[in-house]
């Protein structure tokens, strides 16, 4: 019995998930509400609150979710034969970008900043934070595989190489998201010749 309630409780969580998600994209972050989510998904407001706490919680929950599926992504990057640092670095910051927008708009991204900010504490929010540190961790492994194939230099500290490439991509990605009048281009061109900067110095 047990198992079919977790089952239950799942596909409750999925459908959550999905009808927030379109509501979020036709609505705005903004103007869905907890109730219409509910009605969508076939389940009473009160259990949503109970599952994610807040309409924040809701949308960092979505966020973790994408996370996840990018994640496997990045994996496929590393795992991809390379012979040029700043390519392999490049393709890393921008999958993320591109799966970025194609799961939430710019509009909607710029309600999940706030919200990790503010709900930071969460466990939503620090489930954000952690996959954060994720792609970090990953970057750092790209660095290091790199660095064994002889493409960066052997006294190259991947580790802080990785934190300090990964704030830049993070910086410009945050710019995107805040500023209306940048364009998807001119942000790619933008992290393209950050990471040309500084990834090129790593190179043996």
């Amino acid at each position: 019995m047990s198992g079919l309630r977790e089952k239950q409780k799942v596909g409750r969580q999925r459908r959550i998930l999905d009808s927030a998600l379109a509501q979020f994209r036709d609505q705005g972050f903004a103007e869905a509400t907890i109730e219409a989510v509910a009605a969508d998904a076939d389940v009473s407001a009160m259990t949503v609150f109970n599952y994610y706490g807040s309409k924040g919680g809701i949308l960092l929950a979505l966020v973790a979710e994408s996370d996840r599926m990018l994640i496997e992504k990045i994996v496929s990057v590393i795992e991809a034969p390379h012979d040029d640092t700043v390519a392999a670095v490049t393709q890393y910051s921008l999958a993320i970008l591109d799966h970025a927008f194609h799961y939430l708009d710019r509009g909607i991204w710029r309600h999940v900043l706030a919200t990790v900010m503010i709900e930071g504490a969460s466990g939503f929010g620090s489930a954000y934070l952690a996959l954060d540190q994720e792609l970090i961790r990953l970057l750092i492994r790209l660095l290091q595989r790199l660095k064994a194939e002889g493409l960066i230099a052997d006294d190259c500290d991947c580790t802080t190489a990785g934190e300090v490439v990964y704030s830049v991509h993070n910086a410009r990605f945050v710019e995107f998201v805040m500023d209306a009048t940048m364009t998807r281009k001119q942000a790619e061109t933008l992290v393209s010749r950050d990471l040309h900067f500084l990834v090129s110095r790593l190179s043996a």
